[in-house]
């Protein structure tokens, strides 16, 4: 199942698109501050404006979960974009792996949830 699908927050939402600006772990998840690309089916998109490609919202996309969650941040300084704001990268993967985990992943590090809870908070 694709994350999309699996969890209502993020219907309309590009994981793979969007840019982590800031990590944010604790004991039963993670917080990625992103500045996440909707698609023409998220209720907040709006046309792109001249010389954007994408409908982009800032917002944190919160993981958790009552059982132990497995996390490795990889410590890697972000990058510095041309406006100055630290850049982790993209979220690379949030899917399910064979032992019905959701695995989330990207320059940041990873994290491994089972029964995840996710909501997407927009600015």
């Amino acid at each position: 199942m694709q994350y999309h699908e699996a969890f209502f927050d993020l219907a309309g939402v590009v994981l793979e698109e969007s840019w982590v600006l800031g990590v944010a772990p604790a004991t039963a998840g993670l917080a990625l501050r992103l500045d996440a690309v909707l698609t023409r089916d998220h209720p907040q998109y709006v046309e792109p404006g001249p010389g954007e490609v994408h409908c982009c919202r800032m917002g944190w996309l919160t993981v958790s979960s009552s059982e132990p969650v497995e996390m490795r941040l990889s410590g890697a300084a972000p990058a510095i974009d041309a406006t100055g704001t630290p850049d982790y990268g993209h979220v690379d993967a949030f899917g399910q792996d064979s032992e019905d985990r959701w695995e989330h992943e990207g320059d940041w590090g990873y994290a491994r949830f089972r029964g995840p809870r996710v909501s997407l908070d927009l600015d």
